[in-house]
């Protein structure tokens, strides 16, 4: 395991870009749980990763398992490690392989052939990463690709029907990005995409059922965050704006419903810490307008990757709080899951299982002014 102490300006430099700098204050959203009787599901905590992470990616293989990759045990201290989860032992094994170098705030992509594409985040260097490399869970191994255009962390990566990965804005360590490109993993080369409307770091972007790209929110320049949403259409590589979201929003979550409707909750506006939401609103792709939705139990932002689609069509949010809570898309409410997380876990992920469960992996709290913020090595499984 490789680790990193970073020098004073490189530490602020991730401070500034994770907003962990300055403490919370205690909301009392954060703090009180809705009455039992709403209680749906359940958490039960099971054996720990092998480091404490935060930050890090967390993806389904096709044979039911899941890799962690990556993450921070706190800022400076980075992993190139990865970890593998087997949804039958309830256990994590340590990967025998490591990535090419640490990387945090990356986004890691599951490929129509079964591997993963890495790309970006940040390292041991003052600037978030110009890299990608790929995991092949057959060999369990680590290859760096080249023809990357540029230095990314707080970016979307989604997958196209076409196959190929759309890349979309992110932080190059001086400003928000507005420019894209697509990863073609026949020919293993990125080209330059079409660009955004807006500049957008700490955004969300999901897949609508027509196949494009519902991009929203985000960070366009220094603590400036956006309401507005685009489309990205494959089929003309171009963008175009739609609704307007009701609330400005970044390091939130967004998910696509059964109905082909998307929601979006959490967040923060530009007081980050002290600007979390509660509030949730519905995107309809018929319209494209975004409505109401709703305000769940407990405020919850960095939240990004944390919420999954059930069987039945609800929806589960395990992160940015101590408690998960599931979202009813019929009746528009929020029900607290039973069993606490313990306290509120940022940059942590959440992960269906084939079986219908859910793994709840690392995250980290409030820490102290001292130390920062500090990640765990906990692990949950959400079941019903």
């Amino acid at each position: 395991m490789n680790t990193h102490l970073l020098p004073v300006f490189l530490l602020l430099t991730i401070l500034a870009f994770l907003n962990c700098s300055s403490l919370p204050k205690i909301s009392s959203a954060n703090e009180s749980s809705a009455q039992e009787s709403s209680t749906v599901g359940k958490i039960i905590s099971i054996q720990n990763l092998s480091e404490k992470r935060a930050s890090h990616s967390a993806t389904l293989l096709p044979n039911g398992k899941v890799v962690i990759i990556g993450g921070m045990e706190r800022n400076g201290v980075f992993f190139d490690t990865a970890e593998i989860f087997d949804p039958e032992t309830n256990k994590f094994i340590v990967s025998k392989s490591k990535m090419n170098m640490a990387r945090v705030g990356h986004t890691a992509t599951l490929l129509p052939d079964g591997k993963i594409l890495i790309v970006g985040g940040w390292s041991n260097r003052d600037t978030p990463e110009a890299s990608a490399e790929i995991y092949d869970s057959q060999a369990d191994s680590f290859t760096a690709i080249r023809g990357i255009n540029r230095k990314r962390s707080g970016q979307t990566a989604t997958l196209l029907e076409s196959g190929k990965v759309l890349i979309a804005g992110g932080f190059d360590g001086k400003e928000n990005l507005n420019d894209t490109e697509i990863y073609d993993p026949q020919n293993k080369t990125f080209t330059l995409g079409g660009k955004l409307s807006n500049a957008r770091s700490a955004h969300s972007a999901t897949m609508l059922a027509d196949g494009r790209i519902l991009l929203s929110g985000g960070e366009f320049s220094d603590r400036q965050i956006s309401s507005s949403a685009e489309i990205y259409n494959p089929k003309t590589n171009s963008f175009a704006a739609t609704g307007e979201m009701k609330s400005v929003r970044y390091k939130h979550d967004s998910i696509l419903l059964k109905d082909r409707r998307v929601l979006i909750f959490g967040g923060s506006d530009s007081r980050d810490w002290n600007g979390q939401y509660k509030s949730a609103e519905i995107y309809d792709p018929r319209n494209g307008e975004f409505t109401a939705a709703g305000d769940m139990n407990l405020a919850r932002f960095k939240i990004d990757g944390t919420s999954v689609l059930l069987k039945d069509g609800k929806v589960l949010i395990a992160g940015g709080a101590a408690e998960a809570e599931i979202f009813d898309p019929n009746t528009k409410t929020f029900s607290i899951v039973k069993g606490k997380i313990g306290e509120p876990i940022y940059y942590a992920s959440v992960t269906l299982l084939k079986d219908g469960r859910a793994l709840i992996v690392g995250g980290y709290g409030r820490g102290t002014r001292q130390a920062g913020p500090v990640s765990t090595n906990q692990a949950w499984i959400f079941q019903l």
